[in-house]
């Protein structure tokens, strides 16, 4: 639950499909509602429509990577606040998490996840 007893509503978004759909699978395990996108576009999209508590994004996409996405989020109105956390494949490169500030990613976690962690990070950010 988020502030006020409200759920956090979380959109995660990945191009590759097991790997959304077993993040989805476990965030929704974990208590959170979640939604999810294949895509930027597909994201963006789904944003607009209801915006969520918190944005969780693989960096690595084809048409807008993770970070143009990031930074796409902060340009857009009545989502420029909700937080983003940024997950890359083994990229532990402290240039990637730079970019990722620059952004305005709010974490940037590497893959594989570890759910408590990713679980814990995304209760301090939409609480």
């Amino acid at each position: 639950m988020g502030p006020s007893g409200q759920e956090t509503r979380v959109l995660v978004i990945d191009a590759d499909a097991q790997s959304l759909e077993m993040l989805a699978v476990a965030l929704l395990d974990s208590g959170f509602a979640v939604r999810t996108a294949a895509s930027a576009v597909e994201a963006l999209a789904e944003a607009r429509k209801r915006p969520p508590s918190l944005i969780l994004s693989d960096v690595a996409m084809p048409e807008m990577d993770g970070f143009q996405l990031c930074a796409a989020f902060r340009e857009e109105p009545g989502l420029g606040n909700v937080p983003v956390v940024l997950l890359a494949g083994g990229h532990n490169d402290p240039r990637l998490r730079e970019r990722g500030a620059t952004a305005g990613a709010s974490d940037y976690l590497t893959k594989p996840i570890d759910l408590p962690r990713l679980v814990q990070v995304i209760r301090g950010l939409s609480a």
